[in-house]
């Protein structure tokens, strides 16, 4: 369980920012391989492709179907207005 403190706070925070930063660094690891493909180590490369083919091809998408709005939610603003 999470205290309540400043330093605390800003651990998390820190924390949920690197991690949600994984994929789009990954993203711009492939680009700059192929734009100089000088491949600095190779099992990198195998997980920057991994990881940003899941953030690509099923996170995105998700994401985006899980935030639109519902059709029940639709409905209910028509039979209102």
């Amino acid at each position: 369980m999470i205290g309540n403190s400043l330093l605390e706070y800003l651990g998390l925070r820190a924390s949920i920012f690197s991690l949600r930063a994984i994929a789009p660094a990954s993203i711009g690891y492939l680009i700059s391989c192929a734009i100089k493909p000088t491949w600095i180590y190779k099992p990198l490369l195998i997980w920057s492709a991994l990881e940003a083919s899941f953030y690509l091809l099923v996170y995105l998408p998700r994401k985006s179907r899980l935030q639109a709005v519902s059709l029940k939610t639709l409905l209910t603003l028509v039979i209102v207005a």
